[in-house]
């Protein structure tokens, strides 16, 4: 029987043997007995902050409304990331990719290490672990999927789960930039605010301890009152003093009472100066004291101004900041996805016949050409 299909072949045509049959062969041999299992872990995520509004209609909502383009940005960052040198560094830290992908039970085509990828430097391991994970962002409906392609399915499952970790990682890190940075200037105000309060409370009780002055408006006032109540006890006795000298000149109280009333005269000036007079008078230490007074109520008020200003920046920057939100966690395969063995096989055979048709149709012309 093997004799017979020998024969069989060797009467073929050797451009369908060497076009057809050896490469259809060799994939048979390759995609059925040589090439490892390959198995995906597949996870879903999308990026969104709270100011984008997220009604409860369901997934289809959802997608529609979750497309900002601080979102959009952040997700782009996650997917950079992943990519990068760091990215990858992070995981061989955990996970050592070096003997995940260069494991000797891996067909030696594939592994890393292998005839394909006969490297052993981390910058190859880096090019080698972009082929086995991408995160791609739809920028239609704002979702990224995470998809990690590993040799053993526990392995393509970790390398996922410690990727999604790691986005939530950085979008905690961006939240905290942008937090960090938009009340920085506020902070700032604050304390300016809080120092220039504090020079100006200061100089007020400088003003007041070398002057020995509390409040010259409210001493004033009591300045004053006293003036008025000694001005009045003037008049009672000037009242009294004019109806003694009217009805009896002779009575020995009238030189008392004039005693009495040159006695008030002088005390009343004497007030009157405190009040209003030289450079020790209230009023002259009132222009001074009133600035420091001004200063320190402006100093206030800036202070109570920055702080509400440094809370609304605390606000805004809540509002804006970023959350993840997983759709689908890194699943476990319990299958591998690729090959595709059959279809990989189909696809080399209609190639080849492709190529064998094309090179038959041309071997043909030429010889017919010779021929002649």
């Amino acid at each position: 029987m093997l004799k017979s299909l020998w024969n069989r072949i060797k009467k073929l045509n050797k451009l369908f043997i060497w076009i057809v049959l050896v490469p259809t062969g060799l994939s048979i041999l390759y995609f059925g007995l040589i090439a490892s299992p390959v198995y995906i872990s597949e996870a879903r995520f999308v990026v969104y902050s709270p100011n984008q509004r997220v009604s409860s209609s369901g997934l289809a909502s959802l997608l529609s409304n979750l497309g900002g383009s601080n979102s959009t940005s952040a997700a782009q960052t996650i997917s950079s990331f992943i990519a990068s040198w760091d990215g990858m560094m992070s995981v061989n830290k955990l996970y050592p990719l070096k003997q995940i992908y260069g494991n000797s039970e891996i067909d030696i085509f594939n592994r890393f290490g292998g005839v394909f990828y006969p490297y052993t430097s981390y910058v190859r391991l880096w090019r080698y672990y972009q082929s086995m994970v991408a995160d791609t962002l739809d920028s239609s409906n704002g979702i990224s999927e995470l998809k990690v392609r590993a040799y053993t399915a526990k392995d393509a499952q970790k390398i996922n789960d410690f990727l999604l970790k790691k986005s939530q990682d950085i979008v905690n890190q961006l939240n905290a930039t942008a937090r960090s940075r938009a009340v920085f200037y506020a902070k700032q105000d604050v304390e300016q605010a809080k120092r220039s309060l504090r020079d100006a409370t200061l100089a007020l009780a400088e003003y007041r301890n070398n002057h020995r002055v509390f409040s010259p408006p409210a001493q004033s006032s009591l300045q004053l009152g006293m003036v008025s109540r000694l001005q009045d006890q003037l008049i009672t006795q000037q009242t009294e003093l004019s109806s003694i000298m009217a009805h009896a000149p002779a009575n020995p109280q009238i030189p008392v009472l004039k005693s009495s009333i040159q006695a008030l005269q002088g005390q009343i000036a004497a007030e009157q100066a405190k009040v209003t007079g030289d450079r020790q008078s209230l009023a002259s230490k009132d222009i001074e004291f009133e600035r420091l007074t001004v200063n320190q109520l402006l100093a206030q008020k800036l202070l109570e101004a920055a702080v509400t200003s440094l809370e609304q920046a605390r606000m805004t920057a809540q509002k804006q900041e970023l959350y993840l939100e997983t759709i689908s966690r890194p699943n476990l395969p319990d299958a591998p996805q690729e090959p595709k063995r059959f279809e990989d096989i189909l696809a080399v055979l209609i190639v080849s016949l492709m190529i064998w048709g094309v090179s038959s149709i041309l071997y043909a012309g030429v010889k017919e050409h010779h021929e002649r």
